[in-house]
């Protein structure tokens, strides 16, 4: 786990509240988040990441499984999957653009819209392929780990929001499977609901990592009036009508939240909500977190 907040980390640079406060005071049940991203391996060795929060230069530092081999500019990364065009999950893109010694993959239609409106990250396009959904791409040299995007219930952003599209690769999850074990990891950081599509990948899964962004759909808006919910943002909420919590307790593979926005009150370790969570099974992702499948 390189980080697990939504955009903006924890504490969020103009942010005021309790949650914000809390981390940087270093209270220890409420710890200090960067932005969305995970880092998978087969062998250790090489890695491959989900999205490229404005973090990863961090999120790197603080790993060395992604440090280059000294005296070299060798990083051990392969591939780069970007979920959808989010800037909490492409700005880290320009972070990595030296030499390039990775590939980008996404579907065609989050390449062109990155590409195709913002100009400083056409220096990416050596690098960045495109995929269809469902079609199988091999991450690490060796193949063994293969990833499929495939289209979830969400919501262009903001920054897009005048090319809003209907395409169903506008906004993805992905699943990795381990093609020696058979065994699946899915990551869907940014889903509005659970409908029946994104439901059997999770079925499927071995370990699911699952948006949480919000505790309830109105939590924004009880602290910033007039905000829209969280559904209107392209994220369903964790409790409620509508809510993801029901569906992942029902869930046999391991199951984690992550993408917690600053407002959520489950990133207090000690709330109700976090106990209310980790009561039916599912887990609450940290920074630094080490899975094994």
């Amino acid at each position: 786990m390189l980080g697990s907040a939504a955009g903006g980390g924890l504490p969020q640079w103009n942010c005021g509240c309790d949650h914000c406060v809390r981390a940087r005071r270093g209270d220890a049940a409420v710890p200090a988040r960067t932005q969305p991203s995970i880092a998978v391996s087969a062998d250790g060795a090489r890695w491959s990441i989900v999205n490229a929060s404005p973090d990863v230069r961090e999120q790197m530092a603080r790993f060395p499984g992604l440090h280059p081999r000294p005296g070299t500019r060798d990083v051990p990364l392969d591939t780069i999957v970007v979920t959808n065009p989010d800037i909490d999950h492409v700005l880290g893109l320009l972070v990595l653009r030296e030499s390039l010694p990775y590939r980008i993959v996404s579907t065609p239609w989050v390449r062109d819209v990155v590409l195709e409106h913002n100009a400083v990250f056409r220096i990416l396009e050596p690098a960045w392929g495109i995929t269809k959904l469902d079609q199988p791409v091999r991450l690490d040299r060796d193949g063994h780990l293969e990833a499929r995007l495939f289209p979830v219930p969400g919501k262009v952003p903001t920054w897009a929001s005048k090319l809003a599209s209907n395409a169903p690769g506008a906004t993805c999850a992905v699943r990795i499977t381990d093609l020696r074990s058979g065994r699946r990891l899915v990551y869907a950081p940014g889903v509005a609901k659970l409908d029946a599509g994104t439901q059997a990948e999770l079925e499927a899964a071995a370990c699911a990592f699952v948006d949480g962004t919000f505790f309830s759909a109105d939590e924004l808006s009880r602290v910033r009036p007039g905000a829209p919910d969280a559904q209107a943002m392209g994220h369903a909420p964790i409790a409620g009508a509508g809510g993801t919590l029901a569906a992942l307790a029902e869930l046999r593979c391991r199951k984690l939240y992550i993408h917690m926005n600053n407002t959520n009150p489950v990133l207090d370790a000690e709330s109700e909500a976090a106990a209310r969570v980790r009561r039916t099974g599912v887990e609450i992702a940290m920074d630094g977190m080490e899975l094994a499948l």
